[in-house]
């Protein structure tokens, strides 16, 4: 199910009459294969999560956990496996025993503040589960559905030239296609995931 634009907008888009269905599982596919881009481009996703999931992480050191994208505060609990036997058993409170980095979502660190450090297995076990709404945002922000859109259409028209290169004028000849939109890698530059130091 497409996450980031429509099979209607992309019809709009292209300038596909809303009643032709024949162009459907075209259309479908197109988005599909453009948000798997998007997702492999920026090293994240955007889809809006519908309900908070448990993940388990290996803190990185005493005092700090990276984790992957969380989209909010709300729902969000950290549980410490003190004993390193697998079980979660001490729930620790945000502000008093951690924070987030950053001023608004995504957060992607969790800060021990209290003195206290993460309990560390020397067998590499994930010692910190975290219960969260895992995704970038709870809205998809503007920039992702219209690189969507404007990917999505440029695969859909992609069966038109299937060796890179469409028909030009009579003076030109042959136009050869561009891998990379530049307009797409601008509008997704800021959303990439920061690599790691």
């Amino acid at each position: 199910m497409p996450n980031y634009t429509s099979s209607s907008l992309c019809k709009t888009y292209l300038g596909i009459p809303s009643g032709t269905t024949s162009e459907d599982t075209a259309i479908d596919n197109a988005i599909a294969a453009a948000e798997a881009e998007i997702d492999q481009i920026t090293g994240r996703t955007f889809v809006v999560p519908s309900g908070a999931t448990v993940k388990t992480f290996v803190p990185y050191d005493d005092f700090t956990l990276y984790i992957d994208d969380i989209a909010q505060k709300t729902g969000l609990i950290v549980k410490t496996d003190t004993s390193l036997d697998g079980t979660y058993d001490t729930t620790l409170t945000i502000t008093t025993d951690f924070v987030l980095e950053g001023n608004t979502a995504p957060y992607r660190v969790v800060k021990r503040v209290d003195g206290s450090a993460y309990p560390r297995d020397r067998y590499g076990r994930p010692t910190v589960q975290v219960t969260a709404f895992w995704g970038y945002g709870m809205a998809i922000p503007d920039q992702i559905k219209q690189c969507a859109l404007v990917i999505a259409a440029r695969l859909y028209q992609r069966r038109s030239s299937p060796l890179g290169f469409q028909a030009g004028s009579v003076d030109v000849g042959f136009v050869r296609i561009s891998r990379t939109d530049p307009e797409v890698i601008a509008l997704l530059r800021g959303l990439k995931l920061p690599a790691a130091a």
